[in-house]
Order: C-alpha cells, then structure tokens, then sequence
C-alpha cells in the first residue's frame, strides 16, 4: 500500500473519531432559503480545472437568489485563479493545505478568517467523491449551519451525518455533473436549470491572449482561426498528437489558420503535432490561464480533448470540437451552446479515426459559416425536465 492510500486512511478514521466532538448537535429545523441569510461560505478545494468550471453554474444561481448575501468560495491552489474573478463571488479563499500542515500560523490564519466571518451557512460541493478535507474546513469555520452531502454510493455518509446539520442527497448515477452541482443549492431555493459554465477575465488578460493570437495567426480575416489543444492531463484522455496535425492539415488545406497550444508539461505535443500537419504549425505561448482564456475566446473554433482546456473554450463561449474517450461526455462535457462532441467507441480514443474528427472539424466549420448542424458530432447536453433539485433526503440526528 504506497503512502498516499495510508495518508488517506488515516484521515478517514482520525475524521471518523474527532468528528463526533464537532457533532452538529443543534436541533435541526428546516432548510433556509438563499435569500434569507446575511452570510454564505462555499467549499470547493480540489483541484481539477474543469470541475471547478463545471461549479460555476452554482455561483451564478446562489448570487440570483441571494444577490445582498455575503458569498465566500473556499479553492485549492490550483483552481483559485479559475475563479479569482468570479463576479458572483465577494472573495475567493485559497486553502493551501500542504502551506498550511508545513506552518502551523498559516493553518491558524486561515482558520481565525473562516470563523471572524460568523457564516449563516456553510455548504460543501462535492460530486464525484466525498471529501473528508472539506467536511473538516466547514466545522473549522464555525457557521450556524453546515450542510453537505456523502458521496456516490453514500460512501463518507456516517462522517456527513456528524458533521453537517443538513445531509443532502447523494449525487444521482449518470446525471450531468453541472445538474449534480445544481442539485445541492435547489433545496435552499436556488433555480437549477442554466448549467453553463463561466470565467470572468480582465481586460489586461483578455487583451493578453488576443494579442497572442493575433500575433500567431494574424488578425481576423478570410478563413477562420482555428486552436487546437492536444494534451490533456489524464493520458487515457489523448488523442494522438500526430492526428491533431492531420485534423490540422486538412483545415489549412481549406483556408484556415490554426495554431497549436498546450500545457506547460506537455510542450513535447508540438512535435507531433508538426509531424501529422507536415509543417511546424504556430504555436500559443505559455501563457497564464485568463491570458490562454482570452486568447481562445478570440479564435473561431477550439479542437481539444476532454480536459480543463475544453471547459475554458465552453466559458468562454467558442465554438469547440472535443474528443471524448473513457469519461462520459453526457455527464461531464460543458453544457453550453456550440460545444460539440465525438467519443471512441467503447469508451477508446484510439478507436476514433482522424476521418471522422475531420468530417466533424469540416462540418462544424460549414455551420459556422451558416451552413446546416454537424451530423458527424454530437451536441453538448443540455437540462432536461427531471433536473429539478432533489428534496432533502436526511438530516443530521
């Protein structure tokens, strides 16, 4: 068993005894309305980009509900700038947990800032997992009342029941996870049916990236402007960097220009990118993530894999062609209008050859000319009627 499994067994049974002294003993009374509290702290500290961004549908909808409340938003390091100007947010909290066990005087600042704030409500977001880390910062904040939620399959439930005042519902199988997201504020009377997702730049970082762009490909003009994105964290996830190229081939060889970006850890892409387009295509410099945000928004069209980069073209609202592998694209693909999607077949990206994403590519280019809707690719999901928020179904004793 490696360290990282021990780590978390321990905090798993350290939480499970200490969190029956932080017991939210209180009697219980009914769910508040958003609009009725002075004070809201959010909890959403792990790290992956395009959770983070598939969340943002549940600022906007608490902040219409409760647009005088104070509305906090604890993050991780690496999803705080994702949010660092979130209009519906009054201040996002960075929660740097290896800081914070390295100096205990920052785990002690960071705590006397939760609780100064004397919270009407703390409520924890979570989806695909439930989060020990999150359930401890919400009783670290001291608010009124803490609610959240256990994870699939009820795991974490026990701890939930001690630590929260208001259990809510475990997330539903197979529901697209804005709606999952959604599903944890309807019961306080936020509305749950717009699931796009947001990133708010500033104008320095938006001028950054377009200057980036217009720089690589030159300003609009005749053809579109094209980026293609081929890395992705999780490697399952990737499609092979040589088809990029011939995907990219194909739409220069029909008056567009594309440019390639990519992480900063996968910089060894561009090379196979180059070899399937036959040239070295430009490349988008490194460049800091509202930076990248603005200078995708200003492209025509973003070809990407299922990773945070796809969320970002999807928040920002440029059309996008992602590829969609071993993760379910009816769950996770950002539910916002003209993201389309392809997947391998049996969930393999390796299955999915570079004629169909360049049939998909040609398409959704035609469309974006006015021509008709792709048929090649399908599009992003979108609420249906039984997304209304589930009721309450437990509270703490």
């Amino acid at each position: 068993m490696n360290l990282k499994r021990w780590e978390k067994r321990g905090k798993r049974g350290l939480t499970r005894v200490l969190s029956r002294a932080l017991r939210a003993r209180d009697p219980v009374s009914e769910l508040p309305d958003f609009r009725d509290l002075e004070s809201i702290l959010l909890i959403r500290q792990h790290n992956q980009l395009g959770d983070m961004l598939l969340t943002t549908p549940v600022f906007r909808a608490i902040r219409a509900r409760a647009p005088r409340a104070r509305l906090d938003l604890v993050s991780g390091p690496a999803n705080h700038e994702a949010v660092r100007e979130c209009a519906h947010l009054d201040e996002v909290l960075m929660y740097d947990k290896a800081a914070c066990l390295r100096d205990p005087r920052a785990a002690k600042r960071f705590a006397d800032r939760l609780r100064g704030a004397r919270y009407d409500l703390v409520l924890v977001l979570s989806t695909v997992s439930f989060s020990y880390t999150s359930g401890w910062l919400a009783a670290l904040a001291g608010a009124r009342r803490r609610a959240g939620r256990p994870g699939p399959d009820g795991r974490g439930e026990s701890t939930a029941r001690d630590l929260f005042h208001w259990v809510l519902p475990p997330p539903e199988p197979g529901r697209h996870q804005a709606g999952v997201n959604l599903d944890l504020a309807t019961p306080f009377g936020a509305a749950g049916d717009d699931w796009s997702p947001e990133i708010f730049l500033e104008e320095r970082d938006e001028a950054e990236g377009c200057e980036a762009l217009d720089d690589r490909l030159g300003p609009t003009g005749d053809g579109l402007r094209v980026v293609i994105h081929p890395g992705a964290g999780k490697r399952p996830n990737r499609w092979p960097a040589e088809r990029f190229g011939e995907v990219a081939r194909a739409l220069a060889a029909a008056g567009h220009r594309v440019a390639v970006a990519t992480g900063p850890s996968e910089t060894d892409l561009f090379a196979g990118v180059d070899r399937g387009a036959g040239c070295a295509l430009p490349r988008i410099p490194g460049l800091g993530l509202h930076a990248l945000a603005g200078a995708i928004k200003h492209a025509d069209l973003l070809l990407a894999n299922d990773t945070g980069v796809l969320h970002l073209g999807a928040a920002v609202g440029v059309p996008v062609l992602t590829l969609f592998g071993p993760t379910d694209p009816a769950q996770w693909c950002p539910a916002a209008p003209g993201v389309w999607y392809l997947r391998g077949e049996g969930g393999r990206l390796d299955t999915l050859d570079r004629t169909r994403v360049e049939r998909a590519a040609r398409e959704l280019v035609d469309h974006l000319g006015g021509g008709p809707a792709p048929v090649t690719a399908t599009p992003a999901p979108t609420p249906f009627a039984e997304a209304a928020g589930p009721t309450v179904g437990g509270t703490a004793p």
